[in-house]
């Protein structure tokens, strides 16, 4: 692909810029989305608090990040609104355990608050709704989808010759995780008997893949070939999983794409203007940035 001259990315950047500036959000507003107004006191409040807190933190770049999840936060829940969806205070709730967990605990979640400038209220009002709403949307998108996961356990080895005489030890009665520990060249399963953990459709290269998939339980496979070596195949077990008994970050994780398609199109579509002293919104990162920010660094 043919790279643009750095000329035509600065005129870009600077016709961004200029567009960026061309309008400001009503007195008293520090920002607005699709008309919607982002009053200063409210962000200013959080700026002080963060920074009152924490002085090492550099409070131009505290006041673009608190305003640019919180523009996140508008244009996620307008997404949620036209869907017909809400984010219910039991949504919220669920993040707010997830999220102390993850760091800790009550106590480690409000040093890392503070670490990165994120004061209580906000933390409540803007990051979790916005976790909850994109927990909605992904809920949404999966509707009563189930995963279908598969483990299965194989020996790695060069040749076929090598594969073909370790089946055949196997139908003696050899057992395979000894036979994987000591033989397989995939060093990182051979630990672990052989055994590769739950896997969903896809997760292997094409030719070990369509091996497992259509494998029986319980049944060694003649030997698979791959780029990697020539491989001895058992699948032991198959699951079923609702995903909404998933973690959320699995939940997100199956509908990537289309997530990233409906959040992308809607930040692309806002109506966003920002106070000029503030920066600029970049409406390809969904950020407040610095004017000379703007369009760099994307080709």
């Amino acid at each position: 692909m043919h790279r643009r001259p750095r000329r035509a990315v600065a005129v870009l950047a600077a016709a961004l810029v200029l567009a960026a500036c061309g309008a400001e959000p009503p007195r008293g507003a520090v920002a607005t989305v699709d008309g919607d107004e982002v009053p200063s006191a409210q962000l200013e409040d959080w700026v002080r608090t963060a920074t009152d807190a924490n002085p090492a933190l550099d409070e131009v770049a505290v006041q673009r990040d608190l305003l640019s999840r919180l523009l996140q936060n508008r244009i996620v829940l307008g997404v949620l609104a036209d869907r017909g969806l809400v984010v219910d205070d039991a949504a919220v709730a669920a993040v707010a355990v997830e999220v102390e967990e993850q760091v800790g605990g009550a106590e480690a979640l409000a040093a890392t608050l503070a670490d990165i400038g994120y004061p209580q209220g906000f933390y409540e009002e803007v990051f979790l709704t916005t976790e909850a709403a994109l927990d909605v949307l992904t809920t949404d998108l999966l509707g009563d989808r189930t995963l279908e996961t598969r483990t299965a356990r194989h020996i790695l080895v060069e040749t076929a010759a090598e594969a073909d005489e370790i089946v055949a030890l196997l139908a003696d009665g050899a057992d395979f995780a000894a036979l994987a520990t000591e033989r397989s060249t995939d060093p990182g399963s051979a630990a672990q008997g052989g055994l590769l953990g739950e896997r969903e459709r896809g997760a292997f290269v094409p030719e070990f893949d369509a091996a497992v998939w259509d494998a029986r339980l319980d049944t060694v496979l003649d030997p698979v070939e791959t780029q990697f070596g020539f491989h001895v195949i058992e699948v032991v077990a198959e699951a079923s999983t609702a995903v909404a008994d998933l973690p959320s970050a699995e939940r997100r994780r199956l509908v990537g794409p289309e997530l990233d398609a409906i959040l992308g199109g809607a930040v692309a579509a806002a109506e966003v203007t920002v106070a000029s002293r503030l920066g600029v919104w970049d409406g390809v990162a969904g950020a407040v940035t610095a004017p000379q920010a703007v369009g760099a660094d994307r080709w």
